[in-house]
């Protein structure tokens, strides 16, 4: 797999506003996928939810803004 497009492939995967296990990021992405991420918020303004499920067990979340008007 090519590194170089990975900001890509994590907003595609992540941009159906669910959430997605670590395991789950570590195999469609990279095992360095948090690096991924903060690539995101540096560079692009994304925003990550973060939830622990178990002990050691956590899922991530892209946060998608609302075009509503509230």
């Amino acid at each position: 797999m090519k590194d170089d497009n990975l900001p890509d492939r994590l907003l595609e995967l992540m941009s159906d506003g669910g959430w997605h296990s670590t395991e789950e990021l570590v195999e469609k992405i990279s095992h360095r996928f948090s690096a991924t991420m903060h690539t995101l918020k540096k560079k692009r303004g994304c925003k990550f939810e973060k939830r622990r499920v178990h002990a050691q067990q956590y899922e991530y979340r892209l946060e998608i803004e609302s075009k509503a008007i509230a």
